[in-house]
């Protein structure tokens, strides 16, 4: 019997490698590029793996602090856009007692303040009375059920621009959208499936001039005859819980950066909702997994270049069986072009934070850039190069910046031509440069062309780039040539 079962092992792992290899061989073999790297946020439960999360988003000290209910998700979705305000970690806690390892953070960080997230039947008095021990001032942003907790916590945040509205059973959806909500500073408000509180139907009504209120999730989610309540409101995602997350991830990815992606169970909110804050400082999405990746999950892994995958949670919340797969799932980096740009002197210059790759499989990607130097100085006309490192790329790409020269002096011109004969002004003038050079430059004529009709004197003005001054062409017509 044993020996079967050694037998089924070794076929399984034997498979694995077999699908690993396929993968690996569709990405492509000439690809000089690491495998997408992994780090766990693992503790020994969710008190403890927010609080590692923690310490990796702030790792010195933090004037605020948000504390939510380890055990309660409904009160604390829309508080991601609060902690990106204060720039605050999101720290669990009991509902009865404060949790050891909140308090050890709120130690380490020296935190002045806190927002307690809920009334005092989601975070007890006695929670409230142990941080206030520590001599931090705490505000508690609790109502008398979540949505006026909700409301409690938008108005914190100011008139918000825009606004994602959230089926308020459904923790699915809001952990998708809370790094998104969090980053474009919206405000997340929820509601029911087939209603609407009175107080939020009113915010939302006072909000219709927001540039958008986006609806997440289907008429499974947020039926039509609550979103027909909402003023300027576009659906974000459909279907089952991966397809929602995936939706609402590609919805904004032009704001997201993919370098490094989030992980978490979706069987469970409270590591995904912790680290919803940390995703928003890096632009990161939060991708939900289950005990198996879904097809829909495993395609948006494939389509993006991820160097990096964050897993929240131990192997039950995210097996170590789906960790492997994710580093090979990911496109890699197969080629790219090093970069040239030209300004001119005194202008400032930035290098771009990405550039655009060739990625395994032959498509074109934008990914995130690190240069080795931030900016130059452009007083002085010049060639200046800087090197960029591609997390995951294993050669750098270099930007070739040309500074060029001002142009300080442009001569009058004089020109002579025969009535009737056609004088064409010239396109580049003679230009005296900066550093001491000579340039001939495009020019830019109030009058292109001149029929030299009658003879006289005529005079053409034009425009140099970055010349501060008209170049004067003053062109003479002496009469027809009837010589024979």
């Amino acid at each position: 019997m044993k020996y079967n079962k050694d037998k089924i092992n070794i076929f399984k792992l034997v498979v694995f490698l077999f699908i690993i290899s396929a993968i690996s061989i569709f990405h492509g073999n000439n690809v000089e590029a690491a495998e997408t790297t992994t780090k766990r946020f693992n503790g020994q439960n969710r008190y403890e793996t927010a609080a590692k999360v923690c310490e990796e988003g702030w790792s010195e000290e933090s004037d605020w602090a948000i504390v939510v209910n380890g055990d309660n998700f409904v009160d604390a979705l829309s508080v991601a856009p609060l902690a990106k305000k204060q720039n605050a970690p999101i720290l669990l806690t009991n509902s009865k007692v404060l949790n050891v390892y909140t308090s050890m953070q709120l130690n380490r960080l020296k935190v002045k303040n806190v927002y307690v997230i809920g009334g005092k039947g989601v975070i007890s008095q006695n929670v409230e009375d142990g941080i206030k021990a520590k001599g931090i001032k705490v505000t508690r942003l609790g109502g008398k059920d979540r949505y006026d907790t909700a409301l409690q916590i938008a108005k914190k945040l100011g008139r918000p621009k825009q606004i994602a509205v959230i089926n308020s059973t459904s923790f699915y959806d809001g952990v998708s959208i809370a790094p998104i909500a969090a980053l474009k500073e919206m405000a997340i408000i929820p509601v029911g499936k087939n209603d609407m509180p009175n107080s939020i139907e009113k915010f939302l009504r006072s909000n219709r001039r927001a540039e958008q209120i986006y609806v997440i999730g289907g008429q499974d989610q947020i039926s039509n005859k609550v979103f027909n309540k909402i003023p300027n409101a576009i659906r974000v995602g459909s279907g089952d819980v991966y397809k929602r997350n995936i939706d609402i991830i590609n919805a904004f990815q032009n704001e997201l950066d993919f370098g490094n992606v989030y992980v978490a169970s979706s069987r469970d909110f409270a590591d995904a909702l912790s680290a919803s804050a940390l995703a928003c400082k890096s632009a990161s999405p939060i991708v939900l997994a289950g005990s198996n990746l879904s097809n829909t999950t495993k395609n948006f892994m494939k389509s993006k270049i991820i160097n990096n995958v964050s897993i929240l949670g131990g192997n039950a919340s995210v097996s170590y069986n789906t960790e492997q797969i994710l580093k090979y799932l990911p496109l890699k980096v197969a080629d790219t072009e090093n970069i040239r740009k030209e300004i001119w002197q005194n202008e400032s210059f930035t290098p771009p934070p990405t550039i655009v790759v060739t990625a395994s499989n032959g498509n074109m990607e934008e990914v995130s850039v690190t240069w080795n130097l931030i900016r130059v100085d452009t007083t002085k006309p010049g060639i200046y190069t800087f090197t960029g490192k591609i997390n995951g790329y294993n050669r750098d790409v270099d930007l070739i910046l040309v500074v060029k020269p001002l142009p300080v002096k442009i001569e009058d011109i004089n020109e002579n031509a025969r009535s009737r004969e056609r004088f064409v002004l010239p396109e580049k003038v003679k230009a005296e440069m900066s550093d001491g050079t000579t340039s001939w430059l495009p020019v830019i004529w109030d009058y292109g062309t001149k029929q030299s009709n009658k003879s006289g004197v005529y005079v053409f003005y034009g425009t140099v780039e970055k010349y501060d001054k008209k170049v004067k062409l003053t062109l003479t017509v002496t009469g027809h040539n009837t010589t024979p």
